[in-house]
This record gives structure tokens, sequence and C-alpha cells, in this order.
């Protein structure tokens, strides 16, 4: 679901912040600018995650942040900034998960497999699903409502992968 988001707001947030009156130059600075405070969030999202002791509740800020995007372009700059942090700090929450909850590099490396390979094939339908939607609608309306309700599953996902379990299956 992250990918999904990320790929879909790379590919139309300076479409979406020009619909909202933000000149071209404006609205690809602004998702530059998400990139670049996303570079901090996945620096400093895991280290926070394990200090914390509750990831799960980093799960829920990423999606909260994320969610903002869809605040009105007076806040844009602010918005960005905190999409860029939710959505980085969601990606590098996904990869600690993946190594905390495997049991040894093998079955890592097996989680890490399947999670990737289902995770992008999901994540590349995002971008023309919500094209085709804002293409319906002549509207940002419904993109973001669809991107909004898929932050429920992928809040759940981390606050279930945020359990202090292993995923791997039980050993006889």
């Amino acid at each position: 679901m992250q990918s999904l988001g990320f790929y879909a707001t790379t590919a139309y947030l300076p479409s979406l912040l020009g619909d909202a009156g933000l000149s071209a130059a404006e609205a690809g600075l602004l998702l530059s600018l998400a990139n670049l405070i996303g570079i901090a969030a996945a620096f400093t999202t895991p280290t926070l995650a394990v200090r914390a002791g509750r990831p799960g509740l980093l799960a829920i800020l990423a999606a909260v942040l994320t969610g903002l995007l869809v605040a009105h372009a007076s806040a844009a700059h602010l918005c960005v900034l905190l999409l860029g942090f939710g959505q980085s700090g969601a990606f590098s929450l996904a990869l600690l998960f993946i190594v905390l909850r495997a049991p040894d590099g093998r079955h890592a490396a097996q989680l890490s497999g399947m999670a990737q390979c289902y995770g992008y094939l999901l994540a590349a339908v995002g971008p023309l699903a919500l094209g085709a939607a804002h293409q319906a609608t002549g509207s940002w309306t419904l993109p973001l409502v669809l991107l909004l309700v898929l932050l429920v599953p992928q809040t759940a996902a981390g606050l279930g992968a945020s359990r202090n379990r292993y995923a791997a299956p039980e050993q006889p």
C-alpha cells in the first residue's frame, strides 16, 4: 500500500497542485521537497521505532501524515513536507518489519521476496487506477479519497507487523 501511494503521489502531485493554482515550477519543487524530507524520515524512523519500542504508533503516524495530502493548496508547503515524512517513514518501517519479524536471514529473504513481489505488483496498479479515476471524474476528489481509503489497510498491516512475533511458521 505504501508503494502504491508513493508512486501515485510521485506521478500526480504536481498535476494536483497545478490544478489547485500553483505554478508548474512550484508544484515540481514541492514534489522534490517531499522526496528530500523523505530522506531524513527514511533514516530516522527505524531508529525511533526500535528505541521507542512501539513501532505500531509510528505506523499510525506515518499514515496520518500521508493522509494530510488532502489539505487545501493554501497549506501545500506544510502538507507536502508531512507527506514526504509520512511516506518515507512508512517505507522504512515496512523494511524494518521484514527484518524484525524474521528469525534468521533465510526467513528474512523469503519474507522480503514475498512482500516486495506482491507489494510492487499492487503498487504498479496505483498510478493507472488513480489516473483513470481522475480522468473519469475530472476531479482529484475520488483519487484522493481512494488514497485515503488505502491508508486503512496500510495502517492495519503496519500494526500487525509491529507485534513482537515472527512471521515464520512454527518449527515442529
